[in-house]
């Protein structure tokens, strides 16, 4: 005859109960332990929380994928937005990260002017929005320019190839170089002006470009700037670019700008190296520049109480022909100099009520205020 309570003695037998025929309630001791071995099981696969055990399944499913799928790839990092402390969570550049690690790259969208694919990556690998690697054996540079936040088991974002570096010089004279991913130009016609019978026709080609959003590239590339692509193939036109509009607050990370066609100085720009401005000489600027010698200026307590001496130092120095004095005339305040410092006095009020008056060493002034004894 089957047993009516056959699931509920498996679920019972799971736990380690020992129900035999002479003990309806089983053994209380056998029960805790399988409950603890139940427990040491939850935390191996993940933990108690039935999301944190899918957490753990689904990254234990990418570590397999990692070791056999036929999207696994090597990438080597090459530029790093390191997080640094501040309240607003700024990110600094990290010139020599050079990280290689195991990644799975899947297609996305491939067209004529970009090249998007998924990157997903451990967490432990620390990967952000802005920063590039380099994908291994391909000789391709990409940008991280939007993680996807609700994958939990690891790093997964939406990457662009980079195309093109881009090279500039800031004021301090200091060189600095970044990838960018680039699309453009995309005009089919041309701009132009005709007067009098004269066509004159104006650069109209646009650009669209990530970079990663460094404190340098914030720094440089403001509306007006200018710069030049470099990795063009041999023969193709050097062209000067410059910014007119810049978007350094939608996507953490990334700086979108967009860049028109601009006229190239071969005087001043620096056309091997690609960098606008490269040619103009900048006068050498000290990093550590010695203070400025602060304002002179009478030093001293501004509110007094009567019948107490306080001191006053005049912090610059002896003026020829200078001398301590009051403004006032037929006030209570009396003035005591010190023969061996002409630049300390001390002022005394000598009445119980309150008042104002002035100091004065040379053409330096000062205003104190007498307080009330009462």
């Amino acid at each position: 005859m089957p047993n009516k309570n056959s699931s509920i003695r498996r679920m019972t037998n799971r736990l380690g109960w020992d129900l035999g025929a002479n003990h309806p309630q089983g053994n209380p001791n056998v029960g805790l332990e399988g409950m603890n071995n139940m427990s040491d099981i939850l935390v191996k696969n993940g933990g108690y929380g039935q999301q944190e055990r899918m957490i753990f399944d689904k990254r234990r499913t990418f570590d397999r994928v990692l070791r056999s799928s036929y999207q696994a790839a090597t990438i080597r990092r090459v530029q790093s937005l390191d997080p640094i402390e501040s309240s607003s969570n700024s990110r600094v550049y990290d010139p020599n990260p050079h990280e290689y690690c195991k990644a799975l790259i899947n297609p996305d969208k491939n067209k004529m002017d970009y090249d998007d694919k998924i990157v997903s990556v451990h967490n432990e690998e620390d990967y952000h929005a802005g920063d590039i690697f380099e994908w291994v054996g391909t000789n391709t540079f990409w940008l991280i320019h939007l993680q996807e936040l609700t994958e939990l088991a690891y790093f997964r974002a939406e990457i662009r190839r980079c195309n093109y570096e881009i090279n500039w010089e800031d004021e301090m004279g200091v060189k600095h170089s970044t990838y960018a991913a680039v699309r453009g130009p995309v005009e089919t016609k041309i701009d132009y002006i005709q007067k009098h019978g004269i066509s004159i026709d104006n650069p109209n080609h646009s650009l669209h470009i990530l970079m990663p959003r460094t404190k340098e590239v914030l720094e440089y590339f403001r509306r007006y700037s200018k710069f030049y692509l470099q990795g063009e193939d041999e023969g193709s036109p050097q062209v000067c670019w410059r910014v007119e509009a810049t978007d350094w607050i939608s996507t953490p990370g990334i700086l979108e700008l967009t860049a028109v066609e601009y006229y190239a100085n071969e005087f001043e720009d620096d056309l091997e190296e690609g960098i606008a401005g490269g040619l103009i000489v900048k006068p050498p600027v000290d990093p550590n520049p010695p203070p400025e010698p602060a304002e002179p200026i009478i030093e001293g307590d501004t509110f007094v109480k009567p019948k107490i001496k306080y001191s006053y130092v005049f912090t610059g120095e002896i003026i020829s022909g200078a001398s301590w004095s009051i403004v006032e005339s037929n006030c209570p305040a009396r003035l005591y100099l010190d023969p061996n410092n002409p630049l300390q006095i001390q002022i005394c009020w000598e009445a119980i009520y309150s008042g104002q008056f002035t100091i004065k060493y040379g053409e330096y002034e000062k205003i104190i205020v007498a307080q009330s004894l009462y």
